[in-house]
């Protein structure tokens, strides 16, 4: 049942979708569920009368769901293919956990799907524990020893550090107090960046990392913790998807500051591949007291990505992005609390 779940959050940044679609009493409402081989799922006509959408259409195997503004105008769509675990608001892409399915012919998405990714996304709630943050931890990727990803023109290490100083200067702009897990080319355990992270209350946590992969491969993503019995997105299933993690506990401020983040970047950088925000288990990660996030700005990888990633100037567009995404969290949790 929805009104159990215990994260709800606001969604997002840039504005796209915050508290556009409504919802009838969580109390009241009767949902209807099923079980396919041991997991819960629920059937897309209880979402679709639960969030009041306007619209469902189906074709084929695409459904699609519309919610329009008082004028008559397309607001919000959410876009889902059956046998895919690509879900669509808006122009914004979501890895859901499990894949869309069929059952007795309707349209059906996984429980856990709906109570920590669709539910938090269009049912927002306060997700405010205590006070709003203040205070963001940077945590630039790699150092030392160890300089990540490489191409012809510089490091993955040395990248994350200047866009990690530009986006402090950029946050310190608007009011917060800034730390970072490293201010010089060193190498720090994932295991200290945590602990380091940890000693900050009433804070959110960033880590800044560029890509590596084909050379063909490009875009962005962002990564969330994975939520207990979801799988990871590039590691499949494994025995630890039944851990509950210390970062669990942030489950919904998780996923709102990753899609904060990862909008306001799409939104900055026309042009830039969505790769969209996804679920993994990184050990910076696993174990934060704080709301986290691990932001991948472009692929080393990729000719003409690198290109840019090597520009000062494109790495301040980028601190510049991830600091309006923070900024539009926070005023996110104010406006909620003012409620």
């Amino acid at each position: 049942m929805v009104s159990r779940c215990t994260y709800p959050l606001y969604l997002t940044a840039c504005m796209l979708f915050l508290s556009i679609v409504g919802s009838v009493s969580a109390k009241t409402f009767k949902w209807q569920e099923v079980k396919i081989s041991g997991r819960r799922y629920i059937p897309a006509n209880s979402i679709s009368e639960f969030y009041r959408f306007h619209k469902k259409s189906i074709e084929g195997n695409v459904i699609r769901f519309i919610y329009y503004d008082a004028r008559g105008k397309t607001k919000l769509t959410m876009t889902a293919r059956v046998g895919s675990q690509t879900l669509m608001m808006n122009t914004i892409k979501f890895i859901l956990s499990y894949p869309v399915t069929k059952h007795k012919g309707h349209f059906v998405f996984s429980r856990l799907d709906l109570c920590k990714l669709i539910d938090p996304v269009l049912r927002p709630k306060s997700i405010v524990k205590g006070p709003v943050f203040d205070t963001v931890v940077i945590d630039p990727g790699h150092g030392g020893h160890d300089s990540g990803a490489a191409c012809a023109l510089g490091k993955e290490s040395n990248f994350a550090l200047n866009t990690a100083n530009h986006l402090k200067r950029e946050l310190q702009k608007r009011g917060y107090k800034v730390v970072m897990t490293r201010t010089s080319d060193r190498f720090i355990t994932l295991g200290n960046r945590v602990k380091f992270a940890n000693r900050y209350k009433n804070a959110i946590f960033i880590s800044l990392h560029y890509n590596s992969g084909q050379s063909a491969a490009s875009g962005i993503e962002t990564f969330a913790l994975s939520p207990q019995g979801s799988s990871s997105t590039y590691t499949g299933r494994r025995s630890s998807d039944y851990l509950n993690f210390e970062g669990n506990g942030n489950d919904g401020e998780n996923i709102a500051l990753s899609t904060a983040i990862h909008a306001g970047a799409i939104k900055s950088l026309p042009g830039t591949k969505d790769r969209g925000i996804k679920r993994a288990r990184w050990n910076v990660l696993t174990g934060l007291k704080i709301p986290g996030t691990l932001y991948e700005g472009g692929f080393l990888s990729n000719s003409r990505e690198a290109r840019k990633i090597a520009s000062e100037s494109y790495r301040k567009q980028i601190a510049k992005a991830l600091a309006e995404g923070i900024e539009n969290y926070k005023e996110a949790l104010i406006k909620k609390r003012r409620r």
